[in-house]
């Protein structure tokens, strides 16, 4: 339910593109039988978030899990690396990067963007000069490496963003 036309495409956007279902809302209309609703208006309720649109994270924390306790940062290294971020084990977002020194800036966002008790990068124990380009970009964030293997044996060929999503889920210390 927006006023601002781009604010509106922008949730339409980002809403088609995680795939979730929505109805859009007109003032009027009753809004409280919705788990969500997102809006760039003064509304009054427990299930409403006001937004420009624009953190695109956030937006998805809120639709997938509405607030947490641990955000999960898990890395797949490599030439095109796999990131995975899960808000309380769910899964808010995944793609590939294909250029190492825009990881920071990804995690970064991330970090700004959602809410959390929690915020921690897993990364895989993969790709040794990959991982530690990677390690040396994110030094100042709490950092955890793990050993991905076994991470890609449920993943298609080059979809790197699942092992990443496995690396992120992932208790292999190392």
């Amino acid at each position: 339910m927006t006023e601002d036309f781009r604010v509106y495409n922008r949730l339409l956007t980002l809403l088609k593109d995680m795939n979730e279902s929505f109805t859009s809302l007109r003032p009027e209309d009753n809004f409280n039988g919705f788990d969500v609703v997102l809006t760039d208006m003064e509304l009054r309720g427990s299930n409403v978030f006001r937004t420009k649109g624009m953190e695109e994270f956030r937006l998805k924390q809120i639709i997938r899990s509405k607030n947490s306790e641990k955000i999960v940062v898990g890395i797949d290294p490599g030439p095109a690396p796999g990131i995975a971020t899960l808000a309380d084990n769910v899964v808010i977002d995944e793609r590939s990067i294909y250029d190492v020194s825009e990881i920071r800036d990804y995690v970064s966002r991330v970090s700004r963007e959602c809410k959390y008790n929690s915020f921690l990068i897993k990364v895989g124990n993969g790709d040794r000069g990959y991982r530690n380009q990677i390690i040396k970009s994110l030094r100042d964030f709490r950092l955890q490496i793990v050993d991905e293997k076994g991470s890609s044996r449920t993943v298609k060929r080059g979809e790197d963003s699942g092992s990443a999503v496995n690396i992120a889920l992932s208790n292999d210390i190392l």
